[in-house]
């Protein structure tokens, strides 16, 4: 499946959901190729008071991101390997941000203390950009350890 079809079906089902939530703003819609034939399908809705489309914590979006995933899977071919994200006002990238802010400042400090730093428990999205953000460097090494919701990252200096 060409981008042009996959941008196609994408505005047409984010239209019907759209309708279906009763959202009113502006839509952009873009794809980027990943790793491995992966195609990262961003959606993002900029407008005047969405703060109910983010929920408390982002669990609306959370949520709105999860149905289109789905919707999506079952309307996209099957050799399309795709993830979706969706960003409401800025909220997932500033969130983001912060996350990266907060690993860059961690590492710092396993480095300068030289001993594993804990982070406390996160949800896999929010471990991921961490891991994304600090594999970059060959002095930190990162591992999410614990199960179900105590799974946290490492942060660990390599000597």
């Amino acid at each position: 499946m060409k981008d042009k079809e996959i941008l196609k079906l994408v505005d047409e089902e984010i239209e019907k959901l759209s309708s279906l939530l009763n959202i009113e703003s502006e839509r952009f819609v873009e794809i980027e190729d990943g790793e491995e034939n992966m195609k990262y399908i961003k959606v993002r809705f900029e407008g005047e008071d969405l703060g109910y489309m983010i929920g408390n914590r982002g669990r609306h979006l959370d949520s709105l991101q999860f149905i289109l995933q789905v919707i999506l899977g079952r309307k996209l071919a099957e050799d399309v390997n795709f993830r979706v994200f969706v960003d409401v006002g800025g909220y997932r990238k500033e969130k983001d941000d912060k996350l990266e802010q907060m690993a860059l400042e961690k590492a710092d400090n396993a480095r300068i203390l030289g001993e594993p730093i804990e982070l406390p428990p996160m949800k896999p999205s929010d471990r991921r950009i961490i891991h994304l953000a600090l594999m970059k460097f060959k002095d930190i090494s990162t591992e999410s350890v614990g199960e179900g919701m105590d799974r946290h990252i490492v942060i660990t200096p390599i000597k």
